[in-house]
């Protein structure tokens, strides 16, 4: 079966603390995996999760997915803005990556850094980015 690594960084182990306006409601960082495993399943897809609140910590993990995983979710969260090491990691890998965000980052006019090396960029469609991060990730892999 194909795998998907799902990467999401700082405070979104929080994220049903956080202010509505990061358009998540009561939505928990467990329920959000949970609600994206099973659709990648139907996809044909294994998915594995990870979360840190540290940037070298997310590094390493996008490099050691070279080779086990055939494609990258990732939600930055505030590393979207200025993390240059994300942005080289992704950009180093041979396999589809695709920045997700649950709000429109270009409406709130927040730059995303990392996203430059993605295969793509999805904002705005609140829990469904993910979903759309799969159905991304599959189109790529199903080239």
């Amino acid at each position: 079966m194909k795998k998907i690594l799902l990467i999401k960084g700082a405070n979104l182990n929080r994220m049903h603390k956080r202010a509505p306006s990061f358009g998540e409601g009561e939505t928990t960082l467990d329920e959000i995996v949970e609600y994206v495993r099973a659709y990648a399943e139907k996809c044909g897809f294994e998915l594995d999760h990870f979360q840190s609140n540290h940037e070298g910590l997310i590094v390493d993990k996008l490099q050691e997915a070279d080779g086990v995983y055939d494609g990258i979710i990732i939600n930055p969260g505030p590393f979207t803005q200025y993390s240059h090491a994300i942005r080289v990691t992704l950009g180093s890998l041979p396999i589809p990556s695709v920045e997700v965000h649950l709000v429109n980052i270009h409406k709130t006019g927040e730059p995303t850094i990392p996203g430059k090396n993605a295969t793509g960029v999805i904002a705005g469609f609140g829990k469904d980015c993910y979903l759309l991060g799969v159905d991304a990730i599959r189109h790529c892999v199903e080239k």
